[in-house]
């Protein structure tokens, strides 16, 4: 009998950080990255460690946009470039 394999869902609640922490307790271990997309429709690659959850998307307006939400609570924001 196959395993049927199901698209993994998760929602990166940036005021949530019990939620977030609970995705990197649960996810940390990943050597991939998650894809999707978010509210606005643009394209999400999301990698999740231990200790932080990267979150960079790439903008409608053409710009790469990076977020870094730390366990201990600190996030970053950083804009990397045009991606067209």
């Amino acid at each position: 009998m196959e395993k049927e394999v199901r698209p993994l869902t998760f929602t990166v609640d940036p005021s949530d950080y019990d939620g977030l922490r609970q995705i990197m307790d649960e996810y940390g271990d990943s050597e991939v990255s998650f894809s999707g997309d978010n509210e606005n429709l643009e394209e999400v690659m999301i990698s999740v460690a231990k200790d932080r959850i990267d979150v960079v998307t790439f903008q409608s307006n053409g710009w790469t946009r990076r977020n870094v939400y730390w366990r201990d609570g600190t996030r970053e924001e950083l804009f990397e470039g045009k991606w067209k």
